[in-house]
This record gives structure tokens, C-alpha cells and sequence, in this order.
């Protein structure tokens, strides 16, 4: 069987594996990788010998990572230093700008915090700054997931960015300033389809009695909620910056900064930040290491599912079906970033994790960039994109964000839904800039 039919006939498995019979998105990535490969003509033995070095290299890239990642959200959520950044943003853009600065807000905060526990948190200040400035609470809310959802799937060292960096092996800080660029196009998007469209069809909604965000006590000082956070940003783009610059590459300053700039030492730094100035906050060590040991455990299923998307890319490469899929992208004329884009989108939609989606596409498209001579880089910006089609009824976040506001179904596809198309066409918008660039 050719690889193109093969690749095909994988993808389709994965979508029924994982959307109509349910089973869980490891087993699902690695039951395509044998079809594939053994359908395309691979020994039984190299078919599993691809899977399993593909398996352990994602592990040794993004295991520690993400596992550090997750701890330095969980600290920051707890101590409540999330919140006082989102308040900070507040009081920077001001109350009468309110979907603004709820999207400021959601953008900041969902790169150390999952999109969901990041509203669960806002909510109560999104009513409160609703009541206040007498503006539609769909308005804020949804200005508020834009940011949220947007960092969420392209900023490190929110997981699901750092598992596709590690499987496309780009570099971390390239990640962070490209990824920071799409994710500012695609809060913009959500926040305008929020501030300038949704209100022409929309009934305007204030809560009645949110509590007050401004008589919000225990929060930690701004420099201690943030410095966990931007230590670590800042050491990995050091050592991008040094290693673009520094000609020496035995010199101490290239050294350091390779050391310190590495992505397991700079999270590692910025986690060891987190307890020191926060610890107390948290309730002292038996606390602070029962939220680490939960910490763990969260990050299990992440590392994992991105695992077993490097044995699916490596039996994608070993079979010959990316340069077979390469060759046919390549005579149609369309730009590759459509690729991603679309795969991501189709499959956020279809199985509603956008995580999962990214992963998946990442794989599938990296050994096709690879013939093609393409940035890997523009496989993550174009994933990120495409995971924001469509956040509906198969989402957990819609229902968070819908049962949060006491919205129908209707309510939140005529919102949020709608929004995140906006948000999309606004990444894939700055992937396609970023590809004039890079």
C-alpha cells in the first residue's frame, strides 16, 4: 500500500479511535502509528523499533519540562499570585476599558495557569468590573477568554507549547517571542469581535450582586506573583539571544547562559522562586509539597499523549509518508501552514481538546515540513491557530465559561464559539506574517 493511502487510512483510524469509540488520545496516537507503519510496508520489528525511539525522544526533550511547568502554575494559582496579576492589569488599562483589560488579563495569566482554572479564577473579578463599568458580562467574558485561549496554546511554559516545541525541536525562545506575537493577534481578534460585534445582536446582561474585586484581601505583592514567571522567560531568551550573537562558544558568557538559559534549569529556577517567595502563602513545606506531588500527577497525561505523538511522527518519517504527503503539497501550490492549520482545526473540533489537536498535527506534519524545507516553527504558530476551531458543546471550557455566566448553549455558541473563529483567522493571520519573516 503507498504511504499517501496509508497516511490516510491512519488518520482516519485516529479520528474514530478517539472521537466515535472514546479511547483515551495515548492509545489512540500509538494504534496509528503500527496501522501506518505496518500498512505501509514496515517490518513488525522496525515499526516498534520507530515507535519506541520515537517514544523515549519526546520523553528526554519535554519530560522535566513540563513536569516544572505544571508545578510553577499550581504555585502561582494557589498563593493567588495569578489574580494579582490580572488585577494589576486592571489597574494599568483601567476599569472604563474593562474588555480590554480582562483580555490583558486572561494573556497574562494563562501562561503559567490552565485556560480553564485561569476563569475560574477571573470570574468573579469579570462580574464585579461588569457591574462596575456597566458593561455586557458576555462583552468582558469573552474579551476575557480571548486572552486566556490564546496564550494557552502558543506561549511556553503553558504545556501544550512546550510539548509541541519539544516533538518539532524548536527552540524555546523562538517559541516564546513568535508565539507571543500570535497569541497578541489572536486575543486582538476575540477582544474586537467582542467589543465591536457581539453587542449588534447581543442583549446586554450586568450582574446584579458579584462581589466586590477591590475588597480582595490576601493577595502577595506584584513582584512576588510575577518574578516566578518572568525569570525563567527571561533566561531562555538569554540564552536564544546568546547563541543568535556570541561567536565564542567556549567563552564563560556563551557557557553560562547555555546552562542557565536551558529550559530544565530556567523552569527549575523559576519553580524554586515560586516556593521561596510564595511557600508561606501556601502554608509552609508539608503544603507546598502536596501541591507539587498533585503537581506530578497532572502532568502525567500531558507527557504522555506527547510521547506517543513522537512515535507516530517517527513511524511517519521511517515509513515514508511524510515525503510522499511533502511531494503532493508541493504540486498543488498551497502554502504548507494551511496543513496544520486545518488538521488542528478539524480535530479541536471533532474531539474538543486542543492540546490533543496540536500534538497530533505537530506529528503529522512535521516530516512533510522537512521535505519541504519549511520553519517547524510555522507548524506550531499554524497548530496554535488551528486549535482554536471551534470551542463548542465537546470542550470543557465551554461549559465552564457558559455555567459560570448562567448562559444557554445557544448564548455560548453565539459567543464564545463565534469568537474563537475570529480568534483563528486571527492567528493563522500572524503565522502568515511570521512566514514572510522567518
Amino acid at each position: 500500500m503507498t504511504p499517501e493511502v496509508s497516511f490516510v487510512i491512519g488518520l482516519a483510524l485516529l479520528i474514530v479511535l478517539a472521537v466515535r469509540l472514546k479511547v483515551n488520545a495515548f492509545l489512540a496516537l500509538l494504534i496509528s502509528a503500527l496501522t501506518i507503519g505496518l500498512l505501509s510496508g514496515m517490518g513488525g520489528v522496525e515499526v516498534i523499533h520507530a515507535m519506541t525511539s520515537g517514544f523515549g525522544e519526546i520523553i528526554s526533550k519535554i519530560g522535566i519540562v513540563i513536569i516544572l511547568g505544571v508545578i510553577l502554575g499550581k504555585v502561582l494559582e494557589d498563593s493567588k499570585g495569578a489574580e494579582k496579576m490580572a488585577k494589576s492589569a486592571i489597574a494599568m488599562v483601567g476599569e472604563k476599558r474593562g474588555p480590554l483589560a480582562m483580555a490583558i488579563s486572561g494573556f497574562l495569566i494563562s501562561v503559567p495557569v490552565y485556560s480553564d482554572v485561569g476563569y475560574v479564577i477571573l470570574s468573579p473579578l469579570a462580574k464585579a468590573l461588569s457591574k462596575k463599568s456597566k458593561t455586557c458580562l458576555a462583552v468582558i467574558t469573552v474579551s476575557l477568554s480571548a486572552g486566556l485561549l490564546a496564550t494557552h496554546v502558543f506561549v511556553p511554559p503553558t504545556p501544550g507549547p512546550f510539548a509541541v516545541v519539544g516533538l518539532l525541536g524548536i527552540d524555546i525562545g523562538e517559541m516564546i517571542i513568535w508565539g507571543s506575537f500570535a497569541a497578541a493577534a489572536m486575543t486582538v481578534s476575540g477582544w474586537f469581535y467582542a467589543q465591536y460585534i457581539m453587542p449588534k445582536y447581543l442583549k446586554t446582561v450586568i450582574p446584579g450582586d458579584p462581589d466586590d474585586y477591590a475588597e480582595s484581601r490576601d493577595m502577595p505583592n506584584l513582584l512576588y506573583a510575577i518574578l516566578p514567571l518572568l525569570i525563567p522567560i527571561v533566561l531562555i531568551l538569554l540564552n536564544t539571544t546568546t547563541s543568535m550573537l556570541v561567536t565564542d562558544k567556549t567563552g564563560l558568557v556563551y557557557v553560562l547562559s547555555q546552562f542557565i538559559g536551558d529550559p530544565v534549569i530556567a523552569m527549575g529556577i523559576g519553580v524554586a522562586v515560586a516556593v521561596f517567595l510564595l511557600g508561606k502563602r501556601l502554608g509552609g513545606g508539608p503544603a507546598t509539597s502536596k501541591i507539587i506531588n498533585a503537581s506530578v500527577s497532572d502532568a502525567g497525561p500531558i507527557i504522555f499523549i506527547t510521547a506517543a505523538g513522537g512515535s507516530l511522527g517517527q513511524v511517519l518519517e521511517a515509513s515514508g509518508a511524510g515525503k510522499a504527503i511533502a511531494e503532493t503539497i508541493a504540486s498543488s501550490g498551497l502554502p504548507f501552514i494551511l496543513l496544520p492549520f486545518l488538521i488542528t482545526g478539524i480535530l479541536k473540533t471533532i474531539q474538543g481538546s486542543g492540546t490533543v489537536a496540536m500534538i497530533t498535527a505537530a506529528t503529522l506534519c512535521l516530516p512533510i515540513v522537512r521535505e519541504l524545507s519549511g520553519n517547524p516553527l510555522l507548524i506550531a504558530l499554524a497548530a496554535g491557530s488551528g486549535a482554536r476551531l471551534v470551542c463548542h458543546v465537546n470542550d470543557s471550557y465551554f461549559w465552564v465559561f457558559t455555567n459560570m455566566n448562567r448562559l444557554s448553549t445557544k448564548t455560548g455558541l453565539i459567543t464564545l464559539s463565534a469568537a474563537n473563529v475570529f480568534m483563528a483567522l486571527g492567528g493563522l493571520l500572524a503565522t502568515w506574517i511570521a512566514s514572510l519573516i522567518i
